[in-house]
């Protein structure tokens, strides 16, 4: 039960990282305009490319190695002290040429001095560690505090396009400050470790074949925000910012469970229990099936009122992004398991690192053709292509394991079930006025819509649910 409790908790966790900027969104995008829109995406795209090389791949690694050795707390303590050490040495590198950088930006020195507090922030950040030892409580209550805190600020502080340094601010405090808050809590979860029996460099090679992956897959995240910025405008980019968002949002109730599953497959590769770790891989696939072909069919429904609803008469055009964009929420789900869960969680980190190295190259090469034909659609149909990429060779490279008809077992029925919703909420939509009561309605019937053919067609998630169900009562 513990390991449903932590599902729960990481869903908890997620779910607040998308209400926030739910919530914000409307008000900064009506507030700081397209223009400050894509200069706030700009410059944090940057950051990015440092924060990660500052983090290895200590985020993934950590948690896997904690998980491996929590019922040995001599090494736990090691590990943790190793990798802390490491990441704080890392970090300091990274901010050297960052800092240099940002000093010759003209006009966006200011933005980039301020993003670049998310390198001291990835410093403090240890939430590896607790979700390593499957503690994801403490996450959530830092978390939730952060948010709320980011949310009551933003509104009270950012009132005109001048405050965009206000508000680049508040979003990088914000994590800093709920890093540091989780610090307390490890008093009692090590012994202690003399320095000189500390390995620091013994992790360097495996966080570094973690790094790769890791870094190859930032960039491609990232690149298209700064090619478009680049190569179409900041306007462009913050088109590009405001769709992303919107889905990666939207993906997070898919992934959320992931980071309860990784711990826990990590600690079943440790002991060697195959059969439970197959079935285990199988209903997460089943639960990623579920929720992205749900949530795609209800982005796709409603993108073309959403976007001028959400954003303002700004942002018209990013409603047919969101529409084609949303497809990529189906292979990111697939791929979630597939790469981020079993592949890492077996340490078969080689095959992960083609995933995403494969990914990356399709990203640059379909950039470089699409954005100058199409502008900021061609980087979403980019991003579409790329994600359909990885989890093509990520579902190859498993098929030692794993069967493709084991992985689509019932699919079709998701599909069938998405197919329904996307005419109920899109219909609906034509039938009522724009407003929150009338997207809840959406919501609420197109999702009855939803579970009531999954149900009826009796698909795998049904069986899942039910083998819940006995063991809470069990318990």
């Amino acid at each position: 039960m513990k390991f449903v409790k932590n599902m729960l908790y990481s869903t908890v966790y997620q779910m607040l990282s998308i209400i926030v900027p739910l919530i914000t969104t409307p008000y900064v995008s009506r507030v700081l305009g397209a223009t400050g829109i894509g200069i706030n995406a700009y410059t944090y795209s940057i950051v990015m490319y440092f924060v990660l090389a500052g983090g290895l791949g200590i985020q993934l690694y950590g948690n896997r190695e904690i998980a491996y050795n929590q019922r040995n707390i001599e090494e736990k303590s090691k590990v943790f002290y190793e990798l802390v050490i490491l990441k704080f040495i890392a970090i300091f590198i990274a901010s050297i040429p960052y800092l240099i950088f940002s000093m010759y930006q003209g006009d966006l020195k200011i933005y980039f001095m301020l993003q670049g507090l998310a390198l001291l922030g990835s410093a403090l950040d240890i939430s590896w560690y607790f979700m390593g030892v499957e503690n994801f409580r403490i996450l959530v209550v830092r978390n939730t505090i952060a948010r709320l805190l980011l949310l009551i600020l933003t509104f009270v502080l950012v009132k005109t396009a001048d405050d965009l340094w206000i508000y680049i601010l508040l979003t990088m405090l914000a994590p800093l400050l709920g890093n540091l808050t989780v610090w307390p809590f490890l008093k009692k979860e090590f012994v202690p470790v003399k320095f000189r029996e500390l390995n620091i460099l013994r992790h360097l090679k495996p966080t570094l074949l973690l790094f790769l992956p890791q870094i190859t897959m930032t960039i491609y995240l990232s690149l298209n925000k700064t090619m478009l910025g680049i190569m179409d405008g900041v306007v462009s980019a913050g088109y590009y910012s405001q769709s992303d968002m919107i889905i990666r949002t939207a993906f997070t109730l898919v992934s959320s469970f992931a980071s309860a599953f990784l711990p826990r497959l990590s600690s079943l590769f440790s002991e060697k229990r195959h059969s439970e770790i197959k079935s285990l891989t199988l209903k997460s696939f089943n639960l990623s099936a579920t929720l992205s072909i749900l949530i795609m069919a209800g982005i796709m429904g409603v993108s073309q009122t959403f976007a001028v609803f959400f954003f303002g008469k700004d942002f018209e055009e990013v409603g047919s992004l969101m529409f084609v964009q949303s497809i990529m929420i189906l292979f990111v789900g697939i791929a979630v398991v597939a790469g981020n869960q079993y592949l890492l969680a077996s340490n078969r980190t080689k095959e992960y690192t083609v995933s995403v190295s494969i990914g990356l190259v399709v990203n640059v090469i379909f950039n470089f053709i699409m954005i100058p034909l199409f502008g900021v659609m061609g980087a979403v149909i980019t991003t579409v292509l790329t994600e359909l990429a990885v989890v093509l060779y990520q579902l190859w490279s498993i098929r030692d394991v794993f069967s493709l008809r084991e992985i689509l077992h019932g699919f079709w029925k998701y599909l069938l079930a998405g197919l329904a919703t996307f005419f109920v909420v899109f219909n609906l939509g034509q039938l009522m006025n724009v407003s929150v009561i009338n997207y809840i309605i959406q919501t609420v019937l197109g999702t009855s819509m939803y579970a009531l053919i999954v149900w009826l067609l009796k698909a795998p998630i049904i069986a899942d649910i039910k083998s819940i169900i006995r063991l809470r009562k069990k318990n």
